[in-house]
């Protein structure tokens, strides 16, 4: 691993992930050594097959990560790689309904955004807000 170039190495976390996010590019060319620590560390514990499929490994991490307020195109590559994994779209929306008590309103609110963008339901409720916000929801009555 160690003596995989840049490209390979990115190709690889996007074939083994099902995508590749700013944070690996960057490290990825800054610190390769951190990168294949990094690597090992996640399929031990979020890509490797152990008791979990990957479709429950996704939809924990949608949950997970809409809790913590990750960046929707974060939580967005987790849905999309759910769905792949034959999670439906109505499936991925549960898992963070089942968490919303304790993940809170703006939490769900960003999974919400990136569920939406990412499988295309609700879209035309969404719209452009005042500047300092970066989406609304309408709701149609």
């Amino acid at each position: 691993m160690a003596d995989e170039t840049r490209d390979e190495m990115l190709k690889r976390i996007s074939e083994n992930r099902g995508y590749s996010l700013e944070m690996h590019r960057i490290m990825a060319e800054v610190d390769m050594d951190w990168v294949a620590a990094y690597n090992q560390f996640i399929d031990a514990t979020y890509t490797g097959q152990r008791l979990l499929d990957r479709k429950t490994k996704e939809l924990l991490q949608v949950a997970v990560e809409a809790a913590l307020k990750a960046d929707v195109d974060q939580i967005q590559a987790h849905i999309r790689v759910a769905i792949q994994e034959g999670a439906s779209p109505m499936e991925v929306l549960e898992a963070m309904q089942c968490v919303i008590m304790p993940m809170g309103a703006l939490a769900y609110r960003r999974g919400i955004q990136a569920w939406s963008a990412e499988t295309g339901i609700g879209l035309s409720l969404i719209h452009i807000s005042e500047p300092t916000r970066r989406y609304a929801i309408s709701y149609a009555v």
